[in-house]
């Protein structure tokens, strides 16, 4: 099975990051995936901007987490992004063998399985989402959906997370497209399509474990001292709309507006790292997060 990923971490994106340091990384990737050959390759620079920044993070994200309201793309995204997937079907064409079976995922790579079909390719293609999918009434508001979700039918198989999701891209096909899934299976010019939800989720008991091995850790140790009784709330997200991190830090604001005792018996420290900071959107929010913090600590703060 030849899995094919966007490997770009969020901050790696921002090209401040030391190369070696990124191959590390993803050295550790091969580790934890397990048995088989890590494959690395330079995206073509005259369109990565578009590709990433543009039609992906612009357009597809925003949508896919139901915020029409924050696309912003031009014509040129968009063939940036469909150059960028033919681009890897034709790396991938190396990789192909008769018994390949090919497992693309997320959402930079709607159109890949249509650019293989495209160069002849015949194997059994898996697509996997690793975001919501939105009701019709958000896709729409993406340009060019038609175009791109009729490209995603050159899949063998769509999955994603909830049967919600799998439910609103059968909404989509039956109003947009005309074509009706039936006991979760469509039928395309591309041939046969099966949709199908994969919930996903992390490893509890794993976590726990970890949970209860740091407790004893004399950094935790020192940190509980520190606190002298208090109760102290951690969270740990990239900055992104999707995470409602100003929510969280006006929830923390009301309490102590509400009830002024907590001030002196709980805190927040949120550790969020930045983000996509060449799109305007992330750009605001991150300002609007720095003017929070500075608010609810300046008249909550002791």
């Amino acid at each position: 099975v030849l899995q094919v990923a966007l490997l770009v971490e969020d901050d790696i994106a921002d090209h401040g990051a030391d190369r070696l340091a990124v191959l590390q990384r993803l050295r550790d990737l091969g580790r934890i995936v397990g048995a088989g050959a890590l494959a690395l390759l330079d995206l073509p620079a005259a369109h990565y901007g578009g590709y990433y920044e543009g039609f992906a993070n612009s357009a597809l994200w925003p949508a896919l987490h139901s915020r029409p309201d924050l696309i912003r793309v031009s014509h040129d995204d968009y063939a940036s992004y469909r150059a960028v997937n033919a681009f890897m079907a034709r790396a991938l064409m190396r990789f192909r063998k008769p018994d390949a079976v090919f497992w693309i995922q997320d959402y930079h790579f709607l159109a890949l399985g249509a650019e293989m079909r495209a160069l002849g390719v015949r194997s059994p293609i898996g697509f996997f989402l690793h975001t919501p999918w939105p009701s019709q009434r958000v896709v729409i508001g993406v340009p060019h959906h038609r175009e791109l979700i009729e490209a995603m039918l050159a899949y063998d198989l769509i999955g994603f997370q909830t049967e919600d999701d799998c439910d609103n891209f059968a909404d989509y096909l039956r109003a947009h497209l005309g074509l009706t899934a039936t006991d979760g299976v469509v039928v395309s010019r591309h041939g046969t399509t099966r949709l199908a939800a994969f919930p996903i989720g992390i490893d509890v008991d794993g976590f726990a474990a970890q949970a209860q091995r740091a407790a004893s850790h004399p950094e935790v140790s020192r940190l509980r001292k520190s606190l002298h009784g208090e109760r102290l709330a951690i969270g740990v997200d990239r900055v992104d709309y999707s995470k409602v991190l100003v929510n969280r830090i006006s929830a923390f604001y009301r309490l102590f507006e509400m009830q002024p005792a907590l001030k002196r018996s709980v805190s927040l420290l949120q550790i969020a790292t930045p983000s996509r900071g060449g799109i305007a959107a992330y750009a605001s929010l991150q300002s609007e997060l720095a003017k929070l913090v500075t608010d609810v600590n300046g008249r909550h703060g002791e």
